[in-house]
């Protein structure tokens, strides 16, 4: 019993942000099971293949922005958390209402993905499988390309084998391009 009782406690104490490890099998870990968990490398590989189609396009790569990436997480969360798709919240609030108030930010923009049934351990399919969703739709695709756009965040947030992708873009005047956090 005294066991039990250490195993349930030690689970409970680990975080749920915790990396899903590519040694799991496709079976879900019993501490992540049920809780939200930000997939950190699907969010790295989701920014590398979005930089490597802007070289392929001539277009300069996109900065890692903490302040986007803090947007993007936190709308993939609110997502979940309150069971809605969508670039508005319940609120009304838009990416733009996200965004820290910066008079340097002069475009911003946001993509959106979901889907069922994904292993969060195969990172590599898993963000091909974002990136593509991204690219055959003509408004995502725009984004993507879009030659304004200078910083970029990621945030994929996955609940078991659900998960959403949210992209975040701003473009800078061109004498304040920088990261900000």
């Amino acid at each position: 019993m005294a066991t039990v009782i250490l195993l349930v406690v030690g689970f409970a104490l680990v975080p749920a942000s915790a990396q899903w490890s590519g040694h799991m099998s496709g079976q879900l870990h019993p501490v992540t099971r049920g809780r939200l968990v930000t997939l950190m490398g699907v969010e790295e590989a989701v920014l590398a293949m979005t930089n490597d189609l802007r070289r392929r396009h001539g277009l300069p790569v996109f900065l890692k922005d903490e302040s986007c990436q803090n947007a993007a997480r936190g709308h993939s969360a609110d997502m979940f958390t309150r069971n809605y798709f969508s670039h508005t919240d319940p609120e009304g609030r838009a990416v733009k209402e996200r965004l820290p108030d910066n008079h340097a930010i002069r475009l911003w923009g946001e993509n959106l993905w979901t889907g069922r049934g994904y292993d969060p351990s195969k990172v590599q399919h898993l963000a091909r499988m974002i990136m593509v969703g991204w690219m055959n739709s003509p408004g995502h695709r725009k984004n993507l390309l879009a030659p304004g756009y200078t910083h970029l965040g990621v945030g994929v947030i996955s609940r078991n084998q659900e998960v959403k992708a949210t992209q975040v873009f701003i473009g800078v005047a061109a004498a304040d391009v920088r990261t900000f956090k």
